[in-house]
């Protein structure tokens, strides 16, 4: 009797198969941040319009950079708009 599942198995080929590179690339990332988070635990003044204080630097960078995403997600989604609208 013929197989009739032979055309579904999955090789090595394809790539199905092996350790997750995602999962393993965000492992490292958490880890490199864990570490980020625990080597900057030192305040740095922080004077920007109303706020004034002593805020812990990895607050400092991480705020920054979720700013810096937020306005590079916007300005690719005003430059592709613009590019359809042509």
């Amino acid at each position: 009797m013929k197989n009739e599942h032979a055309d579904d198995d999955t090789t090595a080929e394809s790539g199905a198969s092996g350790p997750p590179w995602k999962l393993l690339a965000l492992l490292v990332v958490v880890a490199g941040l864990t570490a980020f988070i625990f080597q900057n635990g030192n305040d740095a003044p922080v004077e920007f319009l109303w706020l004034d204080g002593s805020w812990p630097v990895w607050t400092v960078i991480g705020i920054s950079t979720i700013i810096g995403v937020i306005l590079d997600r916007l300005a690719t989604w005003q430059w592709r708009r613009s590019r359809r609208v042509r």
